[in-house]
């Protein structure tokens, strides 16, 4: 088994110098070192306010370190790599607040057999010292039916920051501790947590806790690494939250007509991209479920080192206490890492406004015109055109790997849906109109640099195309529309023939066009399609000097074509071939 890269020093000091690196970003926390002990800066100041204390395992940041802070935890305490800290450095933690708080100390706890018995071994001992202090056991895991559960019980997971966001809010308001824990323990009863896992993680220095093929992933996951309840095959993200909500909806008894807040929460190596797309998920199938998700809370909060996975955990927010719930959860808090700010909270406008079909302004229909039989030609054109390239998207994608980003296939598939999905709506009996249709598809589509160079091309031939009279040769003028495109091309892209790009094809067939309307042959086409692909395998181990293979400088990465040059040559080719059968 391969064992994963990690950027670490050493295994036994990696704990504290995360704790270090995290106190030296945010320098106004304390870090006490030989207990790896994170207070808050106000820990001296709250004589008369309840001190919160969490903790657990490390592998898991930023909690708990990153949550400590006014509003939420006064003090955490981080154990070994998926270990509960030790009795002696919790007891430790909650003497440092012992001796500055008198309204007393609320423990949160995760429900792991080692936190239960090392945080209740420190909770016995500070109260034979007189020190008043509470303990909420959060379990907030909802993956095993119950009739499956062990006597450990449910696991507590990421709904723990709900408990910690709410009964910090109430600390710093002063109230009591036997209110404060009361309402805590509101909190832990009313959240249900469920985890989805597409990998496993890996302890520095070891290999992958367990194996998952590739079309597989884990359901109810934890944070330690351990495999879940089952295993299922992946679908798609819509498919995967449907299962997720539909065991939380169980879980919490949740109906039309109720309000929930909600936290995503990222494993560590999931994409912003994919947790995005979770989140969207999230919100618009509560939304069907007559759901109401007031509050919505992303990041990666309770991580489980670099495993690719996803928790979602659902508060509900019930007649009782729902309101203090969305009050405390909008307090502020000074904890760095918590994931609400002032945009958490919805305005009175549309968070997200949803996009409107609006008329395609109209292009006008200038220049030459074309007869029946030469529309079905272009049409034919166009067709086969955006076939060759579809055909050849992942091709093209393998050619942009490495020095590129690999999509150079993907983007022009979609410039070829785009077109093939409009192409009986296209202006096909005017060539100017049609030009610039295809750039607005490109410009729509597309995006990127090659999606503004297409636009570019297609919109400079289009404005030459609007000026030629209709009695003139129709050869002459795409060889000139073609060259006018191309020469567009080279002044705002920068590139040459000779820079190893699209620039390379594109100029190797407009020199045959120009020489070959000089001295016409009966080849004509096939050679036009074979100064293409001359062009195009040029590129192979040319240097780049434009685009972003520009700035890549190991040979490896440039001893096939350039993807742009391939992907020219092969519409180049297609629609020369097209109208070859069609002279025929």
């Amino acid at each position: 088994m391969t064992t994963p890269k990690n950027l670490i020093n050493s295994f036994d000091d990696a704990v504290s110098e995360t704790l270090s690196g995290l106190s030296y970003t945010y320098p106004q926390l304390e870090h006490h070192v030989s207990h790896r002990v994170v207070l808050s800066p106000d820990h001296r100041d709250r004589r008369d306010k309840v001190a919160l204390i969490c903790g657990g395992g490390s592998g898991h940041e930023p909690f708990a370190a990153g949550f400590v802070g006014g509003g939420m935890l006064t003090a955490s305490i981080a154990g070994s790599i998926f270990a509960a800290p030790p009795s002696i450095h919790i007891t430790y933690a909650l003497r440092c607040l012992a001796e500055n708080s008198k309204a007393g100390i609320l423990v949160i706890v995760p429900n792991y057999t080692g936190d239960c018995l090392n945080f209740g071994i420190a909770i016995e001992k500070t109260r034979q010292t007189g020190v008043t202090v509470e303990e909420v056991i959060v379990d907030d895991d909802c993956s095993i039916p119950e009739n499956e559960r062990s006597v450990a019980g449910k696991r507590g997971l990421v709904g723990m920051l709900f408990v910690i966001k709410i009964a910090g809010a109430l600390a710093e308001k002063g109230l009591p501790l036997c209110q404060v824990a009361e309402i805590a323990r509101h909190v832990s009863q009313s959240i249900a947590t469920y985890g989805i896992g597409l990998s496993a993680c890996a302890i520095p220095g070891q290999g992958l806790m367990f194996e998952l093929a590739q079309d597989e992933i884990e359901c109810g996951m934890g944070v330690h690494g351990e495999a879940g309840y089952e295993r299922i095959k992946l679908g798609t993200a819509s498919e995967l939250v449907t299962l997720m909500l539909k065991r939380i909806c169980d879980a919490l008894s949740l109906s039309i007509n109720d309000s929930v807040a909600v936290i995503v929460n990222n494993f560590g190596a999931l994409s912003q991209l994919e947790q995005g797309i979770v989140v969207h998920e999230v919100v618009k199938q509560l939304h069907n479920m007559g759901i109401q998700p007031v509050r919505i809370y992303s990041g990666s909060l309770m991580t489980s080192l670099n495993s690719v996975g996803i928790h979602i955990s659902v508060l509900k927010l019930n007649e009782s206490y729902g309101d203090v719930f969305v009050e405390c959860l909008d307090e502020k808090t000074s904890a760095p890492c918590w994931p609400g700010c002032a945009y958490s909270v919805p305005s009175r406008f549309s968070t997200s406004i949803p996009s409107k079909d609006t008329e395609k302004e109209k292009v006008n229909k200038i220049g030459i015109s074309l007869n029946v039989p030469d529309q079905q030609l272009i049409k034919s054109c166009l067709k086969n055109a955006c076939a060759a390239i579809i055909e050849k998207e992942a091709y093209l994608n393998g050619l942009d790997r490495g020095c590129g980003d690999g999509d150079c296939g993907s983007t022009l598939k979609r410039f070829a849906d785009g077109i093939l999905s409009n192409l009986d709506n296209l202006s096909l009996s005017h060539p100017a109109a049609l030009l610039t249709e295809i750039a607005n598809i490109a410009e729509e589509h597309m995006g990127g640099t090659s999606g503004a160079l297409y636009c570019l091309f297609f919109t400079t031939g289009a404005k030459v195309l609007a000026s030629f009279e209709q009695e003139e040769d129709i050869r002459r003028i795409w060889c000139y529309t073609f060259r006018s495109g191309l020469n567009c091309l080279e002044k705002y892209g920068k590139a040459k023939a000779g820079s190893r790009t699209m620039i390379d094809t594109m100029h190797g067939a407009c020199m045959t066009y120009e020489k070959l309307l000089k001295e016409y042959s009966s080849d004509f086409y096939d050679k036009i399609a074979a100064a293409a692909w001359e062009g195009c395998y040029s590129t192979k181990n040319m240097k780049p000097k434009a685009g972003r293979a520009s700035y890549i400088k190991q040979a490896q990465y440039l001893t096939d074509v350039d993807a742009g040059a391939y992907a020219a040559a092969i519409w180049i080719a297609a629609i020369v071939q097209t109208i070859a059968h069609f002279e025929e």
